[in-house]
């Protein structure tokens, strides 16, 4: 079978107590001076890591405050320095882009190392051909050119 719902009227109001009365927070420095002419050592002690930890609060607050002081003029210049350059780029003359052509040469190096290697020259696999090198293997292929 159901349970029969109390009724409001059956409920017995719960008695009523007085408003406790909370007490007002201290300024910090009146409470400093409380702990620090307080009788009890340890409320002293209290007190005194209380004011250390306070000094470091207080100095970690500065320096945050001056890196984001720090940060948003940096952010500032960083755009200035942008506008000058875009205002510089529009004022400066368009610069011709030169390519740089190959040398035109009268040799092929693969060939002209493989001359020295044959005929036992010293040259070097990699790199410029040494001037001695290339001038050999002119004199050389100009006497064959002109045997033939």
């Amino acid at each position: 079978m159901a349970q029969p719902i109390p009724q409001l009227s059956s409920v017995p109001e719960p008695p009523i107590k007085p408003a406790a009365v909370e007490p007002q927070p201290l300024p910090v420095g009146q409470l400093l001076k409380w702990g620090d002419d307080h009788a009890d050592p340890d409320v002293r002690d209290q007190a005194s890591r209380a004011r250390i930890a306070l000094t470091g609060l207080r100095r970690r607050h500065a320096a945050d405050q001056e890196l984001a002081a720090l940060t948003e003029e940096r952010e500032q210049l960083e755009q200035r320095l942008a506008e000058l350059r875009a205002r510089e780029a529009e004022l400066a003359p368009a610069k011709a882009k030169r390519k740089r052509s190959a040398p035109t040469r009268d040799y092929d190096t693969r060939t002209v190392r493989a001359w020295a290697a044959e005929n036992g020259i010293d040259c070097p696999r990699v790199g410029q051909l040494p001037k001695r090198v290339l001038d050999a293997w002119r004199a050389t292929t100009k006497q064959q050119a002109e045997q033939r």
